[in-house]
C-alpha cells in the first residue's frame, strides 16, 4: 500500500476554495459506492458557494433521507422543473433562495424529459453550479450523456461548476474533465482498479490502497499549480 499523508477536511477544503471556479478547476469528480458518503461530501464542497446559483439533478425516484434531512429545502427547494433564469427571484431553497434540487420519479422517461430540459436552460444560460448526483445512471438509464458533455464543455465559456457523482466509470460522461478528484470507498478489484486509473496511478500498491478506502474517507486529487500531492481526507 501507499503511506498518503492524513490532512484535515476543512483544509483542503480551504484548498478547493481557492482552485474552484471555471478558468482554473472547474469541475469535480467524485467516485465511490452507495453509502461512500458522496452526498455529504457534495454538501460540504457546496459550503463553498452559498452566493452561487445551484441546480442538483437527483435521478432517485425516491426520496433520498441524506438530502431530505433537516431543515425543507436547506439543500435545495424541491422542485419538478426550472424555468428559464430560475433563482432571479431568490425562490429557491439553500441559504440564499438559490439553491434546487429536481429529483427523479418512477416514470424514466419523464424524468430523462425533465433533466434534458434542465441541462438545455444551464446550458443556454451559464452561472451556475450543477450537481450530478449519480451520472452513471443519468448516462445510460436516462441516455443524457451527450448533453452532459455539452454542459461540461461549456465550464470555462459559460461559468459553469460541476461536481459529478459516480458508483461507477463505464458510462460516465465528463470523467475526464474532473480537475479535483474524489476517490472514496468500493468494493472489489475492478472498482479499486478504476479509482486509481482515476488518480493517474495503476500497480499493485495502488490498487490495495484504493481497496482499502473506509466510508467517509477520500483520496484527494488536483491538477493545479501548488499541489502537495494527493493525500488521505475524511469527512
Amino acid at each position: 500500500m501507499i503511506d498518503l499523508p492524513e490532512v484535515r477536511l476543512p483544509r483542503v477544503l480551504d484548498r478547493v476554495g481557492a482552485l474552484w471556479h471555471p478558468q482554473a478547476a472547474a469541475h469535480h469528480l467524485i467516485f465511490g459506492q452507495t453509502g461512500a458518503g458522496k452526498t455529504t461530501l457534495v454538501k460540504a464542497l457546496l459550503g463553498l458557494c452559498p452566493y452561487s446559483r445551484v441546480l442538483i439533478l437527483d435521478p432517485k425516484p425516491k426520496a433520498d433521507p441524506v438530502w431530505d434531512g433537516g431543515d425543507a429545502g436547506q439543500w435545495g427547494k424541491l422542485v419538478t422543473s426550472v424555468p428559464p433564469a430560475f433563482g432571479s427571484d431568490r425562490e429557491g431553497g439553500g441559504p440564499r433562495g438559490l439553491w434546487f434540487r429536481l429529483a427523479g420519479t418512477p416514470d424514466r422517461e419523464q424524468t430523462a424529459r425533465r433533466f434534458a430540459d434542465a441541462l438545455a436552460i444551464v446550458a443556454a444560460e451559464g452561472h451556475a453550479v450543477l450537481v450530478l448526483d449519480d451520472v452513471r445512471e443519468m448516462c445510460r438509464q436516462l441516455r443524457l450523456a451527450e448533453p452532459i458533455d455539452s454542459v461540461m464543455n461549456l465550464g470555462r465559456s459559460a461559468n459553469i461548476l460541476a461536481i459529478l457523482c459516480a458508483t461507477e466509470t463505464g458510462w460516465v460522461a465528463g470523467r475526464n474533465q474532473g480537475a479535483m478528484t474524489w476517490i472514496g470507498h468500493t468494493a472489489g478489484l475492478d472498482a479499486a482498479k478504476d479509482g486509481a486509473k482515476l488518480l493517474g496511478r495503476s500497480g499493485r500498491d495502488w490498487y490495495e490502497t484504493t481497496a482499502a478506502i473506509e466510508p467517509h474517507a477520500w483520496i484527494y486529487s488536483d491538477s493545479q499549480p501548488g499541489s502537495a500531492g494527493l493525500c488521505i481526507t475524511r469527512g
